[in-house]
């Protein structure tokens, strides 16, 4: 699991103070049990995450995905075409989630009414 954020530390950062040696004392020691593991942005962090399952998927369970859900403006799929994972074997396709698709087109209905 990837996470931008731990709520212990985050909690030790405000109680202690970030600059506070106490508090650096107690980080050192909490650093590898903490959750906070990602520092770059949250749709990078969609693309990482989709890059790690599919290549688990074939190093670890010897099976192979053949289609990300995505939601229309995901940059994933193009990042796991480039990956190449499974070395051009397999086709992968991309399936839009309808929850994403009627949002979009309700937007685009709600405008066209107001113009």
């Amino acid at each position: 699991m990837l996470s931008k954020y731990c709520p212990e530390c985050t909690t030790a950062k405000r109680d202690l103070g970030e600059n506070c040696a106490d508090f650096s004392i107690w980080y050192k020691a909490r650093k590898p049990e903490c959750s906070e593991n990602y520092v770059v942005s949250s749709n990078a962090m969609e693309v990482k995450t989709a890059e790690i399952l599919w290549i688990r998927s074939v190093e670890n369970c010897v099976m192979r995905y053949f289609s990300v859900l995505s939601d229309g403006d995901s940059k994933t799929y193009q990042d796991l075409l480039e990956l190449d994972v499974y070395d051009d074997s397999m086709n992968i396709s991309k399936e839009e989630c309808r929850n994403h698709v009627a949002k979009r087109l309700g937007t685009e209905l709600r405008s066209k009414v107001k113009e």
